[in-house]
C-alpha cells in the first residue's frame, strides 16, 4: 500500500515538474529581445535574447522586434501580399491639392529603450504598440512633412527627396516617443483626384513640349552649323583648286621663253613649211612649197 501511495506521489511530482517546466518556459522569436517583468520587484532590467528561456510561472514576458519590420501603408492589397486588406492609405495635404499616398515605413524598436517601452504603455508588446498608437502617429507625422511640396514634386519630380524628408521627421519623433527607429519610409504609389489628374497631365505634356522644342532648337542649330562646316570645307577646296590652276599657269608662263618659241617655230617650218607673221594686219605666206 505504502509502495502505491509512494508511486503516486512520485508521479505526481514528475506531472507537476513537468507542468512546471512548460509553464515557466518561454520563447523569444528571432530579431526580438523579451522584457521580463516580476510581480515582485517589476521590469527586470536585463532582456531575453532570442531562444528559448526558463522564467518563473508568475513572471510575464513581452516581446519587441529589434530586427527591421515593415509597416504598410496603401490601398492597394497586393502590397501586403493579400487579396484583400484593410485601406491604409495616407491623405496628404500638398502644395497646391491632397494626394492618396500608399508607403512602405521599415523600423525597429531600439533595444536599449524596451524595458522603458514596457512601464510607460503599461505593459503592452511592441506588436500592440505599433497597432494601437505607432501607426496613427506616422499617418499623422506624415501630413506634417507633405505640405511644404507640390503635389508634382510628390507625384514626379522629386519622390524620392520627399521619401527621406518623411524618413528624417518619423526619427525626429518616433526615437524619442515610441523607442523606434526608421531605415526608410519609401512612398511606392501617389492617386490623384480626376482634377488634379488633368492638371498634372496638362503640365507634364507642356514640359515635354517644351523639352522637346529646345531639342529641335539645338538640333537645327547642330545642322546649321554643320551645314555651314560644309560650306566653309567646300569654299577652302574651291579656293585651294583656284590657287592649284594659277600656280599650275604660272609655272606654264614662266616656262615659256624666247628659246622654247624658237624651238616651236623651227619645227613648225620643218614639218608645215616656214610661215611668217608680220604684224596685225599682216598677210601669212606659207613657203612650204616654194
Amino acid at each position: 500500500m505504502k509502495a502505491k501511495v509512494v508511486g503516486v506521489i512520485i508521479g505526481l511530482a514528475v506531472v507537476g515538474a513537468a507542468a512546471w517546466a512548460v509553464t515557466a518556459g518561454t520563447y523569444v522569436g528571432q530579431g526580438e529581445v523579451g522584457v521580463v517583468y516580476s510581480m515582485k520587484n517589476g521590469v527586470k532590467e536585463e532582456t531575453l535574447t532570442p531562444g528559448f528561456h526558463f522564467v518563473s510561472p508568475f513572471d510575464k514576458v513581452k516581446d519587441y522586434p529589434i530586427a527591421q519590420q515593415q509597416l504598410v501603408l496603401s490601398n492597394n492589397p497586393e502590397d501586403y501580399n493579400e487579396d484583400e486588406h484593410a485601406d491604409w492609405h495616407v491623405d496628404a495635404p500638398a502644395d497646391g491639392g491632397m494626394v492618396k499616398l500608399n508607403m512602405t515605413v521599415n523600423y525597429n524598436f531600439m533595444a536599449d529603450r524596451v524595458t522603458k517601452l514596457y512601464e510607460k504603455f503599461n505593459g503592452m508588446d511592441g506588436d500592440q504598440i505599433v497597432d494601437s498608437m505607432v501607426q496613427n502617429s506616422i499617418i499623422a507625422y506624415i501630413k506634417e512633412v507633405t505640405p511644404q511640396f507640390s503635389v508634382m514634386d510628390i507625384y514626379s519630380d522629386k519622390r524620392s527627396e520627399v521619401s527621406q524628408a518623411i524618413t528624417e521627421y518619423l526619427n525626429s519623433k518616433l526615437n524619442d516617443e515610441y523607442g523606434i527607429e526608421i531605415s526608410s519610409a519609401l512612398i511606392i504609389d501617389v492617386q490623384l483626384d480626376e482634377e488634379l489628374q488633368a492638371k498634372v497631365q496638362a503640365k507634364e505634356q507642356a514640359k515635354q513640349d517644351a523639352e522637346k522644342a529646345e531639342l529641335d532648337k539645338q538640333t537645327a542649330i547642330a545642322q546649321g552649323d554643320a551645314a555651314k562646316a560644309k560650306a566653309e570645307a567646300d569654299a577652302a577646296v574651291t579656293i585651294t583648286n583656284a590657287q592649284a590652276e594659277a600656280e599650275a599657269n604660272r609655272l606654264i608662263s614662266e616656262s615659256i621663253t624666247q628659246e622654247l618659241i624658237d624651238m616651236k617655230e623651227a619645227e613648225a617650218r620643218m614639218e608645215h613649211g616656214w610661215v611668217t607673221v608680220n604684224g596685225g594686219d599682216a598677210v601669212v605666206t606659207d613657203t612650204k612649197g616654194e
